[in-house]
């Protein structure tokens, strides 16, 4: 299995009282003395300025992963729909195959990569994404060999849904646990629309550039800014509030707005805030809430989307509408819940 290899470093040589660059198996003399550190340190960015330069070859024995991948992220990963988490990706794949040559990518290699991860729906979203950097780097070099990257299978889809009553349980505790009580609107928005977590905690009370609001006015949600880019397979469609959801919404937005000294209503940026701020990673309080609802760790925000799925299905409402409503196609939603529908299968069932 590949080891992790440390960056290059600077090293004080003790017999000689210098400065080397440490890079693996290598030394490299700067020429620095000890006290000479700001210019070692020079040497040291010159070093890794021209040691990662990268490989620009149509040679597969030639170019490695971490060229392939510097190539990537400087060209392409940032008109990706999501630039940072790509960025992240491309930096765990880097730490691990980043030596490797492309000729030595294989189904071995990416299963080792795979247990190494410790996560396999974690893993195949890396490995896709540098199978994704080979690819662009082919297009733009024309290599002579482009390896196969190996994925590990995809796994099952979760089903998981809450009845009426589980929902309520889940409300209350929202509304009892200490600090928890934002995780209301959370639970509300994503249970009556059906919008992923990252899409509801970037919700925003008026149009912006950068992600979804709300218009009150027309009783709709659009999920994203215009113009945003998106995942292909992460669809924000425009969704109609339900009318239940939209007192909420009203009342909730009066609640986030006051006046300034001098007349004029402000109003909170974000729809859903804890201490008014925005909410990064909510899943702390989300655990809490769970396990004061005596639910398990089945139940995460994402199971208010196929909840909300659910209950369309078993509504009996037209699949192309409850598709559009969650910004999935009709195959899909036909595919994954159509069996929760009073009608499934019901005119071949009595067919004969």
């Amino acid at each position: 299995m590949s080891q992790k290899k440390r960056p290059a470093r600077l090293w004080l040589r003790p017999d000689t009282g210098t400065w080397f660059i440490k890079d693996g198996g290598k030394r490299v003399p700067t020429e620095c003395r000890e006290d000479e550190i700001a210019a070692a340190q020079e040497r040291l960015a010159e070093y890794i300025n021209d040691r990662y330069r990268p490989q620009r070859s149509s040679r597969s024995a030639e170019v490695t992963v971490a060229d392939v991948v510097i190539v990537y992220s400087e060209e392409k990963a940032q008109q990706t729909a999501r630039p940072k988490e790509t960025l992240a990706m491309l930096d765990r794949i880097t730490d691990y195959f980043g030596d490797m040559l492309l000729t030595e990518v294989k189904g071995q290699t990416c299963r080792e990569y795979a247990a190494d991860r410790g996560n396999l729906g974690g893993a195949r979203r890396d490995l896709e994404v540098l199978r994704a950097a080979i690819n662009y780097y082919h297009a733009e070099h024309t290599l002579d060999m482009v390896p196969k990257v190996t994925l590990p299978e995809k796994g099952m889809p979760r089903q998981k849904w809450l009845t009426r009553k589980e929902i309520g349980r889940l409300l209350r505790a929202a509304r009892k646990e200490k600090q928890c009580g934002h995780l209301v609107r959370l639970i509300m928005i994503g249970l009556y629309t059906g919008t992923r977590l990252s899409a509801v905690l970037n919700l925003q009370w008026m149009p912006n550039t950068t992600a979804g609001h709300v218009d009150l006015e027309r009783g709709v949600i659009y999920r994203r800014a215009e113009g945003e880019r998106v995942a292909h397979n992460k669809r924000r469609t425009p969704v109609k509030v339900p009318p239940r959801l939209l007192r909420f919404l009203r009342y909730w937005h009066k609640a986030d707005t006051t006046t300034d000294s001098e007349g004029n209503e402000v109003t909170l940026r974000y729809v859903v805030t804890y201490a008014g701020e925005k909410i990064i990673k909510p899943h702390k309080a989300f655990r809490t809430v769970r396990d004061a609802a005596g639910f398990g760790d089945d139940v995460t925000p994402h199971v208010l989307r196929h909840t909300r799925a659910t209950w369309l299905a078993q509504a009996g409402v037209d699949t192309e509408q409850a598709a559009a409503s969650l910004g999935m196609t009709s195959e899909e939603f036909e595919r994954t819940y159509a069996h929760a529908s009073p009608d499934f299968q019901q005119q071949a069932a009595n067919a004969f």
